[in-house]
């Protein structure tokens, strides 16, 4: 006899949502800065890490969401677009059981399964054996999956005024950390900080984590640290009264490669995130060039803001004291 009002009971694993709000939560991320980085909405996220799916956008969406979430928290994509499929197939499943529920005996209707010794000796096994294969699929999954990897700070393309920063991260437990090709420490818990000189322009910072089976991930990061100069004793040098400074803000309308130099010094070589504006200084002249010139708007002081070039094609731009050149 089958009881019409069934009790859920809470598993002990995590669910996809709870996975990803820990990580988040761990590494001390709010949503809103997740949001500024995937561009994802935070209704959306939320709805991610609530398990409230129903309230996500169509299904290639919201793929496309937890791919991007995955990538940014340093998670396996496939392993949380099988969590994904797994706990949108139980949601589904259970709305069926529930609508068939309604028409079922409202009463209690009860049964009694009798107990023995041997049930609880086969259930034990049962236990042990699951544990054991359990324990065999992580160390399988380990030796075929490239360690964790997440870099807190600093963030691709910061701007810093100091000769020295701090590379904090997270990686599993027992992995060997390489910054730049140097060995760092890595505690119990697989967290790891490092300070890092840096030199005047762009600095790239690459971080490798390598577990003991020997697989590696790799990150880089861009820095662009904007140093005073010194004279000899060490005090900052004044520029001369007549040389203009040149302040130029560079922003990306869509996904398009960029380089920028100053002075005749490359600060920056990469992508630029959609809608993120990054500023760059000179003495004398700034050259930007981009691979889509109608994807980069470009702003010279306080002035108005003006696209690249009017067409789709590669453009390259030089301004300087007095504007374009």
């Amino acid at each position: 006899m089958i009881e019409a009002n069934f009790t859920r009971k809470k598993v002990g694993s995590l669910t996809l949502g709870e996975k990803l709000r820990k990580v988040r939560t761990d590494n001390r991320i709010t949503l809103a800065e997740v949001s500024r980085v995937t561009k994802i909405q935070v209704k959306y996220l939320e709805a991610l890490e609530t398990g409230a799916y129903e309230n996500l956008p169509p299904e290639v969406y919201a793929r496309g969401f937890l791919r991007g979430y995955a990538t940014y928290l340093g998670i396996s994509e496939d392993t949380v677009i099988k969590l994904y499929e797994r706990e949108r197939s139980i949601q589904n499943n259970l709305t069926k059981t529930e609508s068939v529920s309604r028409f079922l005996p409202s009463g209690p209707i009860r049964f009694h399964l009798p107990f023995s010794i041997r049930g609880i000796v086969i259930a034990v096994i049962a236990v042990i054996v699951f544990g054991f294969f359990s324990y065999l699929y992580l160390e399988f999954r380990s030796f075929v999956s490239e360690p964790r990897l997440v870099i807190l700070s600093p963030m691709d393309g910061d701007t810093v005024t100091e000769a020295e920063t701090v590379v904090r991260g997270e990686t599993d437990p027992r992995a060997v950390i390489r910054i730049n090709g140097v060995d760092t420490a890595v505690d119990e818990k697989g967290s790891f900080t490092e300070s890092l000189s840096l030199n005047a322009g762009l600095n790239a910072i690459t971080v490798s984590s390598t577990n003991r089976f020997g697989k590696t991930r790799e990150r880089t990061v861009s820095v662009n640290a904007v140093l005073p100069e010194h004279d000899n004793e060490g005090s900052s040098v004044p520029a001369p009264e007549n040389m203009a400074t040149i302040r130029i803000s560079v922003r990306a309308t869509s996904a398009t490669s960029v380089l920028v130099r100053a002075d005749g010094e490359t600060v920056w070589n990469g992508m630029i995130p959609t809608g993120e504006k990054k500023t760059f200084d000179a003495k004398e002249k700034v050259e930007i060039s981009s691979t889509v010139g109608n994807a980069v708007m470009t702003q010279q002081n306080d002035e108005t803001e003006t696209v690249l070039s009017s067409g789709k094609g590669p453009a390259s731009v030089i301004f300087g004291p007095n504007g374009r050149e």
